[in-house]
């Protein structure tokens, strides 16, 4: 093996850093941009549509999320996070521009389902190898990096849709659909160049790719006692098929399971049932017009603060801590909001304002940030990827339900009740958290596959093999 070629052709940590938080970049942009159209299309009626059609539009990117996580999440664990890594890309620029150029409902609704196929794939791609890629003790923060870019992403997508609303509110959501699609094609280009990663290497060759792993340590900072753990690791699940949907329910994996899937549906209710409509749901506040769509914007700002807080302060708070903050505050932000919305006035506006900067802020601070992580974190290298794309497609379906959730419960019973179960939903997930999730803060990925989660923590596990 050529080891000066391997040194020279491997990327700085930078480098697959940002090119992993591009993916959420364009998730948080195309699940975004969507609020654009649909505010354009309540405003304009530029379509024909009733509430059930409403929630397909804003759904169906989610649905079809939910397929391309599981597909791509499962796939990633049997041949490789690499090619997949460039592949689920494509899915962001063909259908964006199709997106952009549709000419009724049934168009945007197919099209914006096969964009969510791209967006269900990067979540199983971008973070795991991510998180693979960064020493143990630093994994935090690289997961932390690339989560703060969802929030950049749709900080864009509304700012986009806004300057082409000024100029045209009736075709800016053409531009604004079809404008993502061209980072997309920039970061295809250069995620050509990126190496497989190495723990998968590991996990699926064992000695075949130790030298090469000993020769990136510099590169992944993985030490020698982390590559003989992961050897460890493949030795103790030598048994467990690489992808296996079926081994998240069965025996210590099915209790980890219900912990991230639980916690993260509990998340996802409120934070798709606000962000979808996100536009609509400020002009209940009193702000009208283009300064809807900036607002929506500018929320984000708080969220990327909040994402870039947690990038520092997941490796030395804890993620547990960070996620009991996240939703505490997440609870207080929409009663808030809700007191808002039904006092009415400017006071309501400032009132709605700092509940949705807590909203935001601490959301991304905490479970907007730890859902993955904990999905990533809790299981082996061999279920990595498929336990983030399963995690990813419940939590995307429940989110699809979500896209039906704010113009269902609006025309049935009024606005109050909808920021109301907002509420109740970020409260029981913060007791749930306080109960159930354990800390992972300080294991290696290698430690935290071979523990035991026993009522609500991780403990070594002592049996002799």
């Amino acid at each position: 093996m050529d080891k000066t070629y391997i040194q020279k052709s491997t990327p700085k940590r930078s480098t697959y850093t940002v090119l992993s938080a591009m993916g959420y970049f364009l998730d948080g942009y195309d699940l975004s941009v969507i609020s654009v159209f649909t505010f354009i299309l309540q405003t304009y009626k530029i379509f024909p549509y009733d509430s059930f059609t409403l929630g397909w539009v804003s759904g169906s990117a989610l649905l079809g999320a939910m397929v391309g996580a599981i597909l791509f999440g499962h796939y990633s664990d049997r041949i490789g996070r690499r090619y997949l890594y460039v592949f689920d890309l494509i899915f962001f620029v063909v259908f964006a521009v199709l997106s952009a150029l549709s000419t009724n409902l049934i168009q945007m609704i197919i099209f914006r389902f096969f964009i969510g196929w791209g967006v269900g794939a990067d979540y199983a791609l971008s973070p795991v190898y991510a998180s693979e890629m960064y020493p143990n003790m630093e994994r935090g923060k690289g997961y932390g990096w690339v989560w703060s870019f969802w929030s950049i992403g749709a900080a864009v997508a509304f700012s986009v849709g806004y300057l082409f609303y000024l100029i045209d509110p009736i075709t800016a959501w053409r531009w604004a659909l079809g404008l993502g699609a061209i980072p997309a094609i920039i970061t295809i280009l250069l995620r050509t160049n990126l190496p497989e990663s190495t723990r998968w290497n590991i996990a699926q060759k064992g000695e075949k790719a130790i030298e090469e792993a000993r020769l990136l340590r510099r590169e992944t900072g993985m030490t020698d006692e982390d590559i003989n753990n992961l050897i460890k690791e493949k030795q103790k699940y030598e048994k467990i098929s690489a992808g296996s949907i079926t081994a998240l329910f069965k025996g210590e994996w099915a209790k980890r399971t219900a912990v991230v899937w639980t916690q993260w549906i509990l998340y996802d209710i409120g934070a798709y049932g606000f962000g979808l409509y996100s536009p609509s749901i400020l002009s209940l506040l009193g702000i009208k017009g283009a300064l809807a769509i900036l607002f929506s914007a500018l929320l984000y700002v708080p969220g990327f603060l909040g994402a870039l807080g947690a990038a520092y302060l997941n490796d030395t708070v804890g993620r547990r801590i960070l996620q009991l903050l996240g939703f505490g505050f997440a609870t207080l932000g929409m009663i808030f909001v809700a007191l808002g919305a039904t006092i009415g006035g400017l006071f309501a506006i400032a009132l709605g304002i700092i509940g949705l900067i807590f909203y935001y802020g601490m959301g991304n601070l905490g479970p907007g940030n730890t859902m993955g992580l904990y999905a990533i974190e809790l299981f082996p290298t061999k279920l990595r990827s498929v336990s983030m794309g399963s995690a990813t497609a419940i939590t995307r379906f429940v989110s699809f339900l979500s896209a039906f959730e704010f113009p269902f419960i609006v025309s049935s019973f009024g606005k109050l009740p909808f920021f109301e179960l907002l509420v109740i939903v970020s409260a029981a997930a913060f007791v749930f958290t306080l109960i159930f999730t354990p800390e992972t803060k300080g294991l290696s990925l290698e430690q935290i596959s071979t523990y035991k989660y026993r009522r609500g923590k991780l403990i070594p596990d002592d049996r002799k093999e």
